[in-house]
């Protein structure tokens, strides 16, 4: 069996995928004004990010489309929040979007160009930390913007504040990390040409 049709069937690959599927439930809810169900499904979507990670691990099932999945569900869960936040008058401020997107394809361009050179920078334990601020800091500020717990809606917005903003803060040092290395690889690269 090919390789690609192989990995695709993995447990810990399905449960990536599957994290596509209830982004898609947990948007399709918010957007009907089903705003528990939607949170739910997206909070089960965050969850998704631990537990592919830790069977492939356990089981090993890592496999280069997991790790090519897992970022792409990261980055579509993460912008889709982050979209979803920035059009809501009570959400950041639009220009959010931008710094976060900034951040990310820049990170994702030089990591991607230094692997197709044989140069793997891979992700620090602030890129992860910045995954889980970000993530995690979208429930609490969703929570506020709908007015879905409205008795914990001031601090339900300082905890997403936190979350969304310290964990861009953290994303940008991660950022400058992988910047370092790939200047670093760059040099090597120019100096063997």
């Amino acid at each position: 069996m090919p390789h690609f049709a192989k990995d695709i069937r993995t447990v810990p690959n399905q449960i990536t995928l599957a994290r596509i599927v209830l982004l898609g439930v947990g948007v399709a809810c918010y957007f009907q004004g089903q705003i528990g169900l939607g949170l739910i499904f997206g909070a089960l979507a965050g969850v998704t990010d631990y537990l592919d990670g830790i069977i492939a691990r356990r089981t090993g099932q890592v496999t280069y489309l997991g790790a090519i999945l897992d970022q792409f569900s990261d980055l579509l869960l993460e912008a889709t929040c982050l979209l979803l936040l920035v059009e809501h008058p009570l959400g950041p401020p639009p220009w959010l979007l931008l710094v976060y997107l900034f951040r990310e394809f820049w990170a994702t361009t030089i990591r991607r160009f230094m692997a197709a050179h044989g140069i793997d920078i891979k992700s620090s334990f602030l890129g992860k930390l910045k995954t889980n601020m970000v993530g995690w800091g979208f429930i609490p500020w969703f929570v506020y913007v709908t007015d879905f717990i409205p008795v914990i809606g001031p601090y339900a917005h300082i905890l997403g504040m936190i979350g969304l903003y310290g964990g861009l803060a953290v994303g940008y040092v991660s950022g400058w990390q992988y910047t370092r290395q790939f200047i670093a690889g760059y040099d090597k690269l120019e100096s063997a040409d």
